[in-house]
């Protein structure tokens, strides 16, 4: 093999590597394990409880954005669901971890994990699930997600 055949093929190699890892960064499991329910009643307690610091529509305001590429390629993306529930359990709200109900946390996962791309199915979402989040969520909001949060 000459020297520009075995660069050839290297680049071809790196080519295919890079084309697979991108494909599987746009495959996210289908529905993840959170109800379409337990994302609508997180809206309401995002919106009591988390909004001033992150954001009506989670662009981060004083505190990190909850929605986005940056987010779907951050250190949460390489938690499970169930490690990103007891962040959010210990720590939120700000000095005030642990200060709402089990379920809240939950759902308050469920509509960040649905505001970053996944989509909803039959298996509702608990405290012990445990799905790398990083495999669930793209990172894209859903069309009209923000807006459909002013009808419910």
């Amino acid at each position: 093999m000459t020297s520009l055949e075995k660069l050839l093929a290297t680049f071809a190699g790196v080519a295919a590597t890079s084309l697979c890892a991108a494909s599987a960064f746009a495959q996210a499991i289908s529905p993840a394990p959170f109800t379409q329910a337990q994302s609508d009643m997180g809206r309401k307690i995002y919106v009591e409880s988390c909004a001033s610091c992150h954001g009506d529509n989670l662009e981060g305001k004083g505190a990190p954005a909850l929605t986005g590429k940056d987010f779907a390629t951050s250190s949460f993306a390489a938690r499970t669901t169930a490690q990103l529930f007891t962040f959010i359990q210990t720590s939120m709200p700000f000095c005030e971890g642990g200060s709402l109900a089990t379920d809240a946390y939950v759902n308050i996962q469920a509509f960040i994990l649905q505001a970053n791309g996944a989509k909803p199915g039959d298996t509702p979402l608990t405290p012990t699930t445990s799905i790398k989040v990083g495999d669930i969520i793209t990172g894209d909001m859903p069309a009209d997600f923000m807006n459909s949060a002013k009808s419910k």
